[in-house]
């Protein structure tokens, strides 16, 4: 574990409720499954989740991703075996609340339909979580079969979002725009990647083509103050995802003490935290805010509006949302926060 903090410590933040809003099916395959079906090739723990080990692109990073899960998501129920394990973790680490998305070009390669994947992921929920699901494509997708699986997307009732995901450095293409305002019109929430391996022009024009209301990553924006006081008036939360940056080497994050985090955070941006593809980065959920801690002076209470920042984004009714904000506060009543 990259993470580790006293008992006390360690009992607070797993029973402290809170949100994951960043997390990639693929890339929280549980290694016990990858083990299951072939246990000689996956007899050791992989080399990435060293504390150490740092990705030396983010195509050396995609390669591997492919090779994963590509041999292990090739039907409905490998995701709603994945997913159960996955979305059990987080319920065990407090989370009341989960978005989640997958690679949406992967059912042109399997025989089961988005909508029968989309039942499979949500059964896999345990009760009392609360669960959004995404589909999500990369900047070149919309081509071929991909523009009718796409298309019929924006259709499927048990879709809650897109996410636009991938390499940033490809261009931004036109149907991108179309597609997205679309999508919201079919009552779809819609978000981006953007500010992890382009800078904080990037997340303007992500902004300003896209008209999303939240970032996955974007932690480049505090290359540019004019991008971090527009995420501040527009009230654009960023989906941050620490160690993952680390480990990626983005660029500014040469360490977790360097992490933009921090001065985001202290400058009003809404931020939340999560883990992104764990089984990638070797993390959880709950060594993120222990990271947030140890290496960039995170107090309790600042923890805590981090996690609430989680719920005052989420895609909730507000009576959900109170309750939840409610259950969170109650909770920190028990504890002297400072």
């Amino acid at each position: 574990m990259p993470y580790t903090d006293d008992l006390e410590f360690e009992a607070f933040i797993h029973q402290l409720p809170k949100t994951e809003t960043h997390l990639h099916m693929e890339g929280a395959c549980p290694f016990e499954l990858l083990q299951a079906m072939d246990p000689k090739k996956y007899a050791n723990p992989p080399a990435f989740w060293d504390d150490d080990f740092r990705y030396e692109s983010f195509d050396q990073f995609m390669e591997w991703y492919a090779e994963y899960c590509s041999t292990f998501f090739t039907s409905a129920q490998r995701y709603h075996d994945g997913m159960k394990i996955v979305l059990g973790n987080c319920a065990a680490q407090g989370c009341r609340y989960v978005e989640t998305s997958f690679h949406l070009p992967v059912l042109l390669g399997i025989e089961d339909s988005g909508p029968t994947l989309l039942d499979a992921v949500r059964s896999a929920a345990p009760e009392g979580l609360e669960l959004r699901i995404f589909a999500g494509m990369c900047h070149d997708d919309y081509r071929d079969e991909g523009i009718d699986l796409i298309e019929e997307s924006l259709t499927w009732d048990g879709l809650d979002g897109l996410d636009l995901h991938g390499p940033e450095y490809l261009p931004l293409e036109p149907w991108t725009a179309d597609v997205w305002g679309r999508a919201r019109q079919a009552g779809k929430f819609t978000k981006a990647h953007a500010g992890e391996f382009m800078g904080a022009d990037f997340i303007d024009v992500v902004l300003d083509k896209l008209k999303v209301t939240r970032i996955e990553h974007g932690v480049r924006a505090i290359e540019n103050p004019v991008t971090v006081q527009r995420l501040v008036d527009e009230k654009i939360a960023l989906d941050v995802c620490p160690i993952s940056n680390l480990k990626l080497a983005v660029k500014g994050v040469a360490s977790m003490s360097a992490h933009p985090i921090r001065q985001l955070y202290d400058s009003g941006v809404i931020v939340t935290i999560n883990s992104d593809d764990p089984f990638f980065f070797g993390n959880r959920l709950s060594e993120e805010y222990f990271a947030l801690k140890q290496d960039l002076g995170f107090s309790k209470k600042e923890l805590a509006q981090v996690a609430c920042n989680g719920f005052q984004i989420a895609l909730i009714d507000e009576i959900q949302r109170n309750a939840y904000e409610s259950e969170l506060n109650d909770y920190l009543t028990d504890f002297e926060l400072n």
